[in-house]
């Protein structure tokens, strides 16, 4: 088949089955923010034009971004309403499946946030060519009654953190997930761990070479944000002060707007729980203007609240609630690869990933959900041309 076809790039399906292969001409890098410029792939990386291996897409119509990025994903799970039902098992028949939904939408980055046990880094042993880019947390940690219950995560007694981070939590997919705050009967939301607790946590993180993402869904974001947390996961509470700490240090922000919509939904505006989301919903509208303005690095997460890789609907969500179309589009792409120290364009050397569009996204968030072409590692994942 090969000797065949010698220069040109096979369309992989999810099994690694390859199809007819596409022909055009030189693949055109037309990127938002420079003029276009040429590029080659052979193999899995881009190379020189003239260096060249494989017969390109005719891209010279379209917008390129590195891909889409997806920041609060569960690859091992499905759905929000499935906890009770997880195993194992569940989580590595998931894997392959999820992952490959994420890369058929174009989400060629992955910041996976944890799961029940640390059966989430088996996804960073699952072919790189069938699955996005990956950083994952393990096991999801919380103090006893700190989270979902019926065995989900590891518990852990506030005054053990710091030596079960130093001996026993994974660290090895480049973060660790901990639980900051929980509604308990009787008292609503409470912080889960002791701010001079919390600081030795994260610092000790740091020195294993990781990253911390912490759950504030209530008011332990600024205590996360004091203790060095790297990235607020939800955070509607986070105020003006923690922004600009946020800002100036270059934490992150993943807001999962469509994940508080859901859970919203799903309690009933008129419970406790969900006039909480209706007031940090409203929150949420003052702070990512003012998020974007102060220069903070907000990234797009679903948190399995829509279906694996359609993250281009929390962009949109992010510029209904006050993003620019500029700033949701790079919080579901170039910020994130930027942040984990990936280019954030086709350059020579690297990964051959790419996903081009009929519209320039800066201008346009919604062509987000339509990809054109999408190239992982030189092969085509999809292609709505011939």
């Amino acid at each position: 088949m090969d000797a065949q076809y010698p220069r040109s790039i096979w369309q992989v399906t999810h099994d690694g089955r390859r199809k007819k292969p596409v022909y055009a001409a030189v693949m055109i890098i037309n990127m938002p923010s420079r003029e276009p410029y040429e590029i080659g792939v052979s193999g899995s990386r881009f190379v020189e034009a003239d260096e060249s291996t494989v017969e390109l897409p005719d891209t010279s119509d379209l917008w390129a971004l590195p891909g889409l990025a997806d920041c609060h994903a569960h690859v091992t799970m499905t759905s929000l309403r499935e906890f009770d039902a997880i195993t194992d098992e569940s989580m590595r028949t998931a894997i392959p499946i999820n992952t490959w939904a994420h890369l058929e939408h174009g989400v060629l980055l992955i910041l996976d946030k944890g799961g029940k046990s640390d059966t989430t880094l088996v996804t960073l042993d699952h072919d790189a060519d069938l699955r996005p880019f990956t950083e994952t947390a393990g096991a999801m940690i919380s103090p006893p009654g700190g989270y979902y219950g019926n065995g989900f995560g590891t518990e852990v007694e506030p005054d053990a953190l710091v030596e079960h981070i130093r001996t026993k939590a994974a660290t090895r997919g480049g973060w660790v997930k901990l639980v900051g705050d929980w509604p308990r009967r009787g008292q609503g939301p409470v912080n889960n761990w002791p701010q001079d607790v919390l600081t030795e946590a994260v610092r000790a993180v740091h020195d294993a070479g990781a990253r911390v993402a912490i759950h504030s869904m209530a008011h332990s974001a600024s205590d996360a944000v004091a203790a060095g947390v790297d990235s607020i996961e939800h955070g509607p509470f986070l105020t003006e002060s923690d922004l600009k700490i946020l800002a100036a240090r270059g934490g992150a922000w993943v807001p999962t707007i469509v994940n508080m919509l859901f859970l919203r939904d799903m309690l009933g505006v008129e419970s406790s729980g969900g006039k909480m989301f209706v007031t940090g919903l409203e929150r949420m509208r003052e702070n990512l203007p003012l998020a974007e303005s102060l220069g903070v690095t907000v990234l797009a997460g679903t948190d399995m609240a829509v279906p694996h890789g359609e993250v281009a609907t929390e962009a949109v969500l992010l510029k209904e609630y006050g993003l620019s179309d500029a700033a949701a589009t790079a919080a579901t792409s170039t910020a994130a690869y930027r942040y984990v120290g990936r280019p954030t364009q086709p350059t020579v050397g690297a990964e051959a990933d790419v996903v081009f569009f009929r519209d320039n996204p800066l201008e346009g968030v919604e062509t987000l959900a339509e990809p054109v072409i999408i190239m992982r590692r030189g092969k085509i994942v999809r292609s709505t041309r011939g």
